[in-house]
């Protein structure tokens, strides 16, 4: 074999990453690929896509038409197979411009929890929907979709989903990667066991909710970060400061540059001080 063969398939052999306006699309695995959001983008969060024989399944959330489209469009460049379905990771109440302006075609996969959340918004949603308890497997074609509903973490009614063939776990907004998240509608106890969970599954890729594609290695640092978050707070609340003198005296230097921080640092320490106080 020649040099210049052997540096060719090398090159094919290597994930390649494809820019949009919203998203960077990577090849994860023959058929799996990580649309990762682009900061400055419309995206709010990371998806999933899964090609297999007869159909193409997207997973994430924070969809609006803008960033449907884009995702749409990438798949016609690798198949000419339809999405069929949607599945939709958690929605947050009260933004009616998100999660409804899908595909008819498409028909919406989520927790019981997520369908509750879409229901109390004024807009009803189009499409045909799926929805399940604790979990559900799918198999299509040779790939097996396991889906796990977390009733409670980032939001109400998180699912993560898991490809066991391939070591692929897509953990959505359970899961950001050396980036500040939104945490405004978590529950913090809940989401430090789901975060365990997490942590315990055997895999080799990690695609997060932001952030670029992990490994194991992406949820232990995310852990360490969430559990000096929340014991600041608590060390805090155990001082008996309300919330703004506790905002003031907050400090984690450590965590300070990560991006996202200070722009999302209102909202998330507000909400974890006012669920951690209220579980005392």
């Amino acid at each position: 074999m020649t040099r210049k063969l052997l540096l060719a398939l090398l090159l094919l052999l290597i994930p390649v990453a494809v820019s949009a306006a919203n998203f960077k699309f990577q090849k994860l695995r023959s058929g799996i690929y990580a649309a990762i959001a682009e900061p400055g983008g419309k995206a709010a969060s990371n998806c999933l896509i899964i090609v297999t024989s007869y159909q193409v399944i997207l997973a994430g959330a924070h969809f609006v038409p803008e960033t449907t489209k884009e995702l749409l469009d990438y798949v016609t460049t690798l198949t000419p197979i339809p999405v069929r379905y949607i599945i939709l990771t958690h929605h947050h109440r009260g933004f009616n411009h998100i999660d409804f302006d899908l595909p008819a075609n498409a028909e919406i996969i989520a927790s019981g929890s997520t369908w509750q959340s879409l229901r109390s918004e004024f807009r009803q949603i189009k499409n045909q929907v799926t929805f399940f308890d604790r979990g559900l497997t799918m198999k299509r074609g040779n790939t097996l979709i396991v889906l796990s509903a977390t009733e409670k973490g980032h939001s109400e009614g998180d699912l993560f989903v898991y490809l066991p063939e391939e070591g692929v776990l897509f953990t959505s907004d359970l899961l950001f990667n050396d980036v500040a998240g939104y945490m405004g509608d978590g529950s913090f106890r809940d989401w430090i066991g789901t975060l365990e969970i997490l942590s315990s599954i055997d895999v080799t890729t990690v695609v997060p909710g932001l952030g670029e594609v992990t490994n194991a290695d992406g949820i232990l640092r995310f852990q360490t970060f969430f559990r000096a978050f929340t014991t600041e707070v608590l060390r805090l609340i155990a001082k008996g400061l309300e919330v703004e003198a506790a905002k003031r005296q907050f400090s984690l230097p450590q965590y300070e540059n990560m991006p996202g921080y200070k722009a999302l640092f209102d909202v998330n320490f507000r909400r974890s001080y006012n669920e951690l106080k209220n579980l005392r």
